[in-house]
């Protein structure tokens, strides 16, 4: 499965080991659909460097995870050092590596859209399922027009590292429906909101994308004045399913 980044990328993306959550968007996103739901064991596919496991974590699920950055065996003895429950941690390929168990919930936080086949890598998300289990997908929203001018311009080769052709909510829905999964969340979510990997210290640079995102901005609210979220615009995507 070829893939859009490669390890230097990631290694230096990440640094690190870190627990500490930075995004509340997804945390109140999970949360808020999977309130009460009896999942035993979690697993995160490109779970370094490990702040979104604690999300399942924090109500005494099990956390596993797999990830090709070697530095992914520290996150055993760290999660266990604050008090969760562990089972196992691989440094491994996943497009490559054999799973023995499956999982009360397989879970990726912007990793399916850095492949060229990304319908494969989502397939063997499902596969990793328990009965009854959930599944859990998410990726930055490219593909929005209101999102992907101001990358395309100004973070370009951020922009080259994803996949936009997987940025489709509808086709997840369709995989996952003939797969046997029924939805429990569907969504762009996240509001309007921008970020870039290439930060340029050229003042004029920095001046022309703030004037562009601000104009971006006014045609959006004069298009969308009631919608917070849209496929446009919002900054996340992502589905929660459950296995029939």
């Amino acid at each position: 499965m070829e893939k859009l980044t490669d390890l230097d990328y990631w290694i230096n993306v990440h640094g690190v080991p870190d627990l500490i959550l930075d995004n509340e968007i997804i945390e109140k996103w999970i949360n808020s659909n999977l309130d009460g739901v009896d999942i035993t064991s979690a697993i995160e596919v490109g779970c370094y460097p490990g702040k979104y496991l604690t999300i399942l974590g924090k109500k005494g699920v099990e956390v596993n995870g797999i990830d090709y950055i070697p530095d992914v065996v520290v996150l055993d003895q760290l999660f266990r050092k604050n008090g969760y429950r562990v089972g196992e941690f691989i440094n491994a390929d996943f497009t490559k590596f054999n799973f023995e168990k499956k999982f009360d919930c397989v879970m990726s936080f912007g990793f399916i859209e850095h492949f060229y086949n990304w319908e494969e890598m989502m397939l063997k998300h499902l596969d990793l399922v328990s009965k009854k289990g959930y599944v859990i997908i998410e990726v930055p929203n490219f593909k929005g027009f209101f999102q992907r001018l101001p990358r395309m311009i100004y973070d370009w080769r951020n922009y080259k590292r994803h996949n936009i052709d997987s940025m489709q909510l509808e086709k997840w829905i369709m995989i996952l429906d003939r797969q046997g999964f029924e939805l429990v969340s569907a969504d762009y979510f996240g509001g309007y909101n921008l970020w870039f990997e290439e930060n340029s210290k050229n003042k004029y640079i920095l001046k022309s994308r703030f004037y562009l995102v601000r104009l971006l901005n006014k045609i959006r609210i004069k298009l969308f004045p009631e919608n917070r979220d849209h496929k446009s615009f919002s900054s996340f995507i992502g589905v929660i399913a459950k296995r029939k």
